[in-house]
């Protein structure tokens, strides 16, 4: 099966997303800030367990294992050298302490990852934890781990919201376990997109172009509605939940119609590139805008100006994908 369209018009999106709520600072209103955030890394393992659904035959444990060590392992050993050879560089300028390295190292192998890097140990465990599940056929199982999955990452945000410790060194003690809350969170996401298209997924294809638009119109619509808060829930908010399932699926309808055009286009690119584009945007680029902007420029990385800077890390990018894309595929996981 060859790339989907609409697959990587969400995936360019949601990358593009990323990368703007990493850089704006105080521009956007509070509840589209949430909105995006609780889709944007979402929308990832969305179309990890869509793509999975929609194959004719499931792919078994170990042949998944296989290519997500390829396509996710090497690249998180890889990129997080590269970084680390960064900070090494702006530690020996002055920019870090040898205490901000040690720290990096030690998140790296505890699969903590180094800024965004957190997300392809997630998304492998994640797709693990599902094939597993689902391999065995254990769907009773699968219902009862994944109510205790949904209840405890409930707890954690209710939790986190309101008495997370925020020091250094519960930081470190917390290092080993953030990834694998990320793999709980992942997991369920995956197994419902799968659900989803192996089910529901033909029926696109019976459907008008503008039938489609429109359901994902009315979809995304209610994932901003319920994530506003606005649905009163007797235990809790559990928007943090839903939204990312329905904000994936919402926009993916409303990508699936899309054929052509500069915007189809440019969504396209970034997610077919969307591994280069996570996994050096956090750790290099803004690292690289924010020091411009207080050293040469001496002014606060805030407000609009952030904009211009997401819109320069953006074209800044082009050259590392070509780089990666043709001289360094191996760091992709490419052969």
């Amino acid at each position: 099966m060859g790339r989907l369209l609409y697959i990587d018009i969400l995936k360019g999106w949601s990358i593009l997303c990323i990368v703007f709520l990493h850089f704006e600072t105080g521009v956007i209103p509070g509840w589209l800030n949430a909105w995006i955030g609780n889709f944007m890394i979402a929308a990832f393992y969305f179309t990890s367990g869509w793509l999975s659904g929609i194959k004719p035959k499931d792919i078994t444990l170990k042949e998944l294992a296989k290519k997500r060590w390829q396509t996710l392992g090497k690249p998180y050993i890889y990129f997080s050298i590269l970084i680390l050879l960064f900070d090494i560089i702006l530690w020996v300028a002055g920019h870090y302490d040898i205490k901000y390295i040690a720290r990096e190292i030690f998140k790296t192998i505890t699969l903590r990852g180094i800024g965004t890097l957190w997300f392809l140990p997630s998304l492998f465990g994640g797709e693990i934890i599902f094939r597993f599940l689902h391999n065995k056929n254990k769907w009773t199982l699968t219902l009862l781990v994944l109510l205790i999955t949904l209840a405890y990452l409930h707890h954690y945000f209710y939790w986190l919201a309101n008495y997370r410790d925020r020091s250094e060194v519960y930081q470190l003690i917390d290092a080993p376990f953030y990834t694998i809350r990320k793999m709980l969170y992942a997991w369920p996401t995956i197994g419902i997109a799968y659900l989803i298209s192996k089910n529901l997924g033909h029926i696109l294809t019976k459907l008008k172009s503008f039938t489609v638009f429109c359901l994902g119109l009315g979809i995304t619509a209610c994932s901003i509605y319920i994530n506003g808060g606005f649905i009163p829930l007797s235990f809790g908010d559990l928007s943090p939940l839903i939204v990312p399932v329905i904000g994936p699926m919402g926009l993916l309808l409303l990508a699936y119609p899309l054929k052509n055009g500069i915007i189809v286009k440019f969504l396209e690119f970034w997610g077919v590139n969307s591994l280069t584009m996570m996994v050096t945007h956090y750790s290099i680029t803004l690292v690289i805008c924010r020091m411009i902007d207080n050293v040469i420029f001496h002014a606060p990385f805030t407000g609009v100006r952030t904009l211009v800077w997401f819109v320069v890390a953006i074209i800044a990018t082009y050259p590392m994908v070509w780089f990666f894309n043709h001289k360094a595929r191996w760091m992709l996981g490419k052969s």
